[in-house]
């Protein structure tokens, strides 16, 4: 099968690359982490720039501060940004908090949050993740307890990406004890700066930052929930549809690998280029093709989103699990062809290729966000192959003996 962009959308791809390229400094290294005040500074700075073009929120309605444009263009805009590393602070309120608010939210609440992400003014973590509650969603634990106006939340929050200080906490909580247990939650949008809120980094092998969020005795006031009481996790799971979106990982991928097939053709190894080494050109061209394979599985991921009033949600996530397996995979071949130059880390004065395998290397190590490898093999085992699952009493006995042998 063969497809293509329209003119159209090829003319916004053009204007997005010259955009980026005119935008960013000529000294730019997209490898480097924004981790320092003088990088957030600077991303923050240009996010409000690509704000002011409406580029943040290409696929938000016109009203509410984007561009109009369908899931195509979107995908088109995703996948220049990935290109160029783009690292927006407010990524998470575009691509999550935002639709939530256009499906769900009330007048008042897009009033007051929905311009403000679009001109890319606000930071917000999304703090669902809790020590029994990664994959399994609707295990959580953080409470809220409704006090006349106002809801009390008391719980901890643990793996909450992000390395810029919030302005809200797009969060899920539980607000009734049912059964299933998916019927009690409810989502919120948290100050975070609110009395009881506390931040404590936790710093992954792969130098991301996460963070350890723990609320006491948070009082917020009921015109910040999200949506209908008790239906959070419905409404997270539609929001979800919008995060799995695959352009974006394949176009970083494609840039790394062609930056790293330059690194092959200069680097020399007894005296000749790394790249005449015939073990060397099929690692690469494997890689290459499973970038491609990737892409497409990608823009397919992006044709269905843009059809799902009409096909239903998508039943399996491919791109995600592609995203996870050859992240890991491809990070291995490029430690295999470096050897152990490419074990030492960025400041030894023998480092090869600035330090960026062992970095890749551990980054694949820390591919939890979004659900473990592992997880992604359970749901397509079950929703693309039609495999059982496990029945629920079998599942508890695991629990328990894993339990035993801790």
């Amino acid at each position: 099968m063969e497809f293509g962009f329209t003119k159209e959308q090829e003319k916004l791809r053009k204007e997005l690359h010259d955009y980026y390229m005119k935008i960013l400094p000529a000294d730019y290294d997209p490898h480097i982490t924004p981790m320092s005040k003088k990088l957030q500074s600077f991303w923050t700075k240009l996010q409000k720039k690509a704000g002011e073009k409406r580029y943040l929120t290409p696929g938000w309605p016109k009203e509410y501060g984007g561009m109009g444009l369908g899931s195509i263009e979107q995908g088109i805009v995703q996948e220049v940004e990935s290109y160029f590393s783009v690292n927006w602070p407010a990524r998470l309120a575009f691509h999550l908090l935002g639709p939530g608010l256009i499906m769900f939210g009330t007048e008042e609440q897009k009033k007051e949050f929905i311009p403000l992400i679009a001109r890319g003014e606000q930071v917000w973590f999304e703090a669902f993740t809790e020590a029994e509650a990664g994959s399994d969603e609707a295990n959580q634990q953080t409470r809220a307890v409704a006090y006349g106006d106002y809801f009390v939340i008391n719980g901890r929050k643990v793996f909450i990406s992000g390395a810029y200080k919030p302005h809200f906490l797009y969060t899920e909580v539980r607000t009734a004890d049912t059964m299933p247990k998916h019927r009690g939650l409810t989502l919120f949008m948290i100050p975070a700066d609110l009395p009881g809120i506390t931040f404590r980094p936790m710093p992954t092998m792969g130098y991301g930052t996460q963070n350890e969020i723990i609320f006491e005795n948070v009082r917020v006031h009921k015109k910040y929930m999200l949506g209908e009481l008790n239906r959070g996790f419905y409404h997270a799971m539609e929001v979800f549809t919008f995060e799995r979106a695959g352009t974006a990982g394949p176009a970083d991928a494609e840039r790394n690998l062609q930056e790293f097939v330059q690194f092959c053709k200069k680097e020399k190894r007894n005296g000749k280029p790394l790249i005449k080494d015939p073990e060397v050109r099929k690692k690469l061209a494997r890689m290459a093709v499973e970038n491609k394979v990737r892409r497409l599985i990608g823009w397919h991921a992006q044709w269905w989103f843009g059809k799902r009033d009409k096909l239903g949600p998508k039943p399996y996530d491919l791109s995600g699990f592609f995203q996870k397996l050859l992240t890991a995979r491809h990070a291995d071949m490029m430690m295999e062809i470096l050897g152990h130059y490419g074990q030492l880390q960025t400041g030894s004065k023998y480092v090869k290729y600035d330090g960026r395998i062992e970095h890749a290397w551990l980054v694949a190590r820390s591919l939890h966000a979004g659900g473990t490898f592992e997880v992604n093999k359970i749901v397509l085992a079950g929703r693309g192959l039609g495999l059982p699952r496990v029945p629920a009493k079998f599942n508890k006995q695991i629990t328990e003996a894993l339990r035993e042998i801790r």
